[in-house]
């Protein structure tokens, strides 16, 4: 059976949350800005593929951790700006704690392994 391969460069579905409900802890921002942000803080490395970002921020306004805005910005453009809840914080928060466990785990099984050569 053939190997699936995923795009290289593109953020793991795993972390689309967390890394969502970052960018949007400080000020609201609409998909497009959100996408760009990723891209320069990883210094062009990760990019939010469309067809993963946009569902997740759908869901996450379904479960009640973003809010959304539609706002004129020209004579017939609108953008969508998306904005962290108060659950969405406490979302948040549970993400990272998990987020720091899992990589404190990882870490030592690393050091822990590197020392086996």
């Amino acid at each position: 059976m053939a190997e699936k391969k995923e795009p290289k460069g593109n953020i793991k579905n795993g972390t689309i949350e967390l890394v969502l409900l970052l960018l949007l802890r400080s000020e609201k921002k609409y998909g497009y800005q959100l996408a760009n942000e990723l891209l320069e803080y990883s210094e062009g490395g990760y990019k939010l593929n469309e067809a993963t970002m946009y569902p997740t921020l759908y869901r996450l306004n379904e479960k009640g951790y973003l809010e959304y805005e539609q706002i004129k910005v020209g004579v017939k453009r609108t953008r969508v700006y998306y904005s962290i809840t108060e659950s969405g914080l406490e979302y948040l928060d549970r993400l990272l704690d998990e987020y720091y466990s899992i990589t404190g785990a990882i870490g030592k099984i690393i050091t822990r392994t590197s020392n086996e050569k």
